[in-house]
């Protein structure tokens, strides 16, 4: 059974988080950006409005394509709104909070949905000992 991709809710709104978040936007997903931090998540709501309006400058994109891509991104800092396809978390590199994450998520969503982590230095086994079931 092949799964239709229609949202991702990237959790963690520092500099990988929001690129991440922009990425799929600009790609034409419904795209959530989870952040705790009221502060974090409005740098990163100014930092990717920046971003954007700068390849509109160099003539890479438009005006139009631009505010398609700022309509596509939900900010939030409400993990309630966490709901999507697919689920990305970017946060503070320690495993147990990533594990508490991605087990306050699994409640929330389906379970189909697809669970990634953006860690470059933990085990992703590790991390998914700790969620409750993690082939589902």
């Amino acid at each position: 059974m092949m799964m239709t991709i229609n949202s991702i809710c990237v959790c963690g709104a520092g500099t990988m988080g929001s690129g991440i978040a922009q990425a799929a936007a600009q790609t034409g997903f419904h795209t959530i950006l989870y952040e705790l931090n009221e502060s974090v998540l409005e740098k990163a709501k100014k930092g990717i409005h920046q971003n954007l309006e700068s390849l509109v400058t160099k003539g890479k994109s438009t005006p139009e394509i631009m505010q398609g891509v700022i309509g596509r991104i939900r900010f939030t800092n409400d993990l309630q709104d966490c709901l999507a396809d697919i689920i990305i978390e970017a946060i503070v590199e320690k495993t147990e909070p990533k594990i508490a994450l991605f087990n306050q998520l699994a409640e929330l969503n389906h379970s189909e949905v697809i669970f990634a982590s953006n860690t470059s230095s933990l085990s992703i086994s590790r991390i998914a000992e700790g969620v409750q079931n993690p082939k589902e």
